[in-house]
């Protein structure tokens, strides 16, 4: 208990029984805390009060959890602050209860071969006329996935994405069967099936739970929020004590033995540009104990040489400096087409509008005004060198990263020196269904594929696994080499799952489309399908980005030879 004296608990929850039976708990064993319903709330008590931890109730209906978890990993001034998802409610018996009021439960991202067979048993098909599948889920990329899944397999679907007008829609449109999402904004899936049971129009419509959520289950890393997740009837006192001392430094969680230690992160580069030596290396003190590797200039000239010599990935120039200003030292770099794209923050002591826009106009990210408070600034550089990454390196279409961070991503996974797997995935047929349908059913096709490879590959924003756009109808997965061959199994299967939806009913009844190939030969093309090659490091060393890539193009080859999706691993030892 005297461990636990002076650590901050922030309870954010609306249900006042359950927040007070916490506290008390928390009280109990010596730890401060105070509970907030509102969003605001939460927001500035994290940032101004600093808890040591928040335990955030999943279900809370006053406002969307995952908006609050994902403001506050954005923020440069409360990124690194620890949450742990605590819900205690009855209503998880209605799931997972020794008699549950559901036909089925699937935790996401779905199977989609237990999806179709727990469809079957609960919505059979009906002679002479199409079941009516209706899905509500607040995640539109989620429920497009569902639509094409349901439509291939026949089914009539119906999306509502609202869950306020569930209800509403299910009266009108009587479906045969619900898949619920219990996480949505406003109303949630307990409430929904409540209600449903006070209609008689809805009572014995059956329903299909489809959740992130691990209904009373501990999950280290949750589905939903990758953060330690508890979801259950009652309150499992000695595993959340236990997570709380281990989340605020009371005691910590040990290394399993053997475990290999992890590896050392890359720090950004900051160059950092001032004549005021005494103040340019406090502020260099400050920025290195934020977690950035700092190079110094002392003039504009130093500066302009130091930028050639390290390749910073941010620059902090005073607008005030001796041989060249901050602003012709930012016009030289922005003129240069190898510089151009590093970001560049000015420091100055006035705030003169005409050198403020004129710098604006140059392409400068931001403006500071002395003296520079240190936390403020450690919080811009972080944020822009976030919003630089994402901008530099996306596929306009997919989203996805593209070859710059494919290619560092794998020489990390290689310098590592653990086990991992690099999927290499090609769309079969891509360009007989281009020269049929057309670009934009093309590019559709691409973006319902990069939806499928995330839906299915990155189950929360703190998964390691990388998701890249190599172009055209190429992408790339890296991952542990553990769940490698599960993953493409499980991502062959859905690809042919949902690849019928992308045709014309004339061309699915057909089971093919007609197209001219590469020499000009009309043929018939099946359906779209994806060949995967695996790549991994457990049978004989990979050594470079390009001998990866070899592998993966060879593999890829051999794939595309079956007429569905198919994958091959890489069973060579030399």
């Amino acid at each position: 208990m005297d461990a636990a004296k002076g650590r901050k608990i922030l309870i954010v929850d609306t249900d006042a029984a359950a927040a007070a039976s916490l506290t008390a708990f928390l009280d109990e064993h010596g730890y401060s805390s105070q509970t907030v319903g509102n969003y605001q709330q939460a927001l500035t008590a994290v940032q101004n009060w600093k808890p040591d931890l928040v335990i955030l109730n999943i279900l809370i209906q006053a406002f969307n959890p995952l908006d609050f978890i994902n403001e506050v990993k954005k923020n440069p001034f409360t990124e690194t602050q620890k949450i742990i998802v605590f819900s205690q409610t009855p209503k998880t018996n209605v799931v997972t209860g020794p008699a549950p009021s559901v036909r089925g439960y699937l935790t996401k991202p779905v199977d989609f071969d237990a999806l179709k067979a727990a469809l079957l048993k609960a919505a059979p098909p009906a002679e002479g006329r199409q079941q009516t599948v209706m899905v509500a889920d607040d995640d539109t990329e989620f429920s497009d996935l569902m639509k094409m899944f349901l439509e291939a397999n026949n089914y009539r679907s119906v999306v509502v994405n609202n869950a306020k007008a569930v209800l509403d829609v299910m009266q009108s449109e009587e479906p045969d069967l619900l898949l619920l999402d219990l996480m949505m904004p406003g109303k949630d899936g307990f409430q929904i099936m409540e209600e449903m049971q006070d209609s008689a129009a809805t009572t014995n419509i059956p329903i299909i739970v489809l959740s992130a959520l691990r209904l009373d289950n501990y999950q280290e890393r949750g589905v939903l929020t990758g953060l330690p997740e508890i979801v259950a009837r009652e309150l499992p006192r000695d595993l959340l004590l236990k997570l709380i001392e281990e989340q605020t430094g009371v005691t910590s969680a040990s290394a399993a033995p053997g475990a290999p230690e992890p590896a050392k992160q890359v720090r950004p580069r900051v160059l950092m540009a001032d004549d005021q030596t005494e103040l340019l290396f406090l502020m260099k003190e400050m920025i290195e104990y934020a977690g950035f590797e700092v190079v110094t200039a002392t003039d504009g000239v130093e500066a302009m040489k130091a930028v050639f010599e390290t390749s910073p990935d941010i620059i902090v120039l005073d607008y005030n400096m001796p041989r060249k200003n901050g602003l012709e030292v930012a016009q030289d770099l922005k003129n240069n087409p190898l510089f151009a794209h590093i970001p560049i923050i000015i420091v100055t002591a006035y705030g003169e509008k005409h050198a403020k826009l004129k710098g604006l106009s140059m392409g400068i990210d931001d403006y500071l005004i002395k003296p520079v408070d240190a936390d403020e600034l450690v919080a811009r550089i972080r944020m822009i060198l976030k919003r630089n990454k994402q901008v530099l390196d996306t596929n306009p279409l997919s989203k996805l990263p593209g070859n710059p961070s494919i290619q560092a991503r794998v020489e990390r996974e290689i310098a590592k020196n653990s086990q991992f797997a690099v999927l290499y995935l090609d769309l079969n047929n891509f360009k007989a269904y281009n020269d049929t349908y057309g670009f934009e059913a093309g590019d559709r096709v691409l973006k319902a594929t990069a939806n499928l490879l995330v839906k299915l590959t990155i189950q929360n924003e703190d998964s390691q696994d990388f998701i890249g756009h190599i172009g055209g109808d190429d992408f790339i997965v890296v991952t542990e080499f553990a769940r490698s061959e599960e993953l493409a199994l499980r991502i062959t299967h859905a690809f042919d799952e949902i690849a019928p939806s992308f045709y014309s009913k004339t061309d699915r009844e057909a089971g093919h489309i007609v197209a001219a190939d590469r020499q000009g030969n009309i043929k018939k093309f099946p359906f779209l399908s994806i060949a995967i090659g695996i790549v991994h490091n457990t049978a004989r060393p990979l050594l470079s980005f390009a001998q990866v890539s070899n592998i993966g193009t060879e593999l890829k080859k051999g794939a595309k030879a079956s007429d569905k999706s198919h994958y091959i691993v890489d069973r060579r030892k030399d």
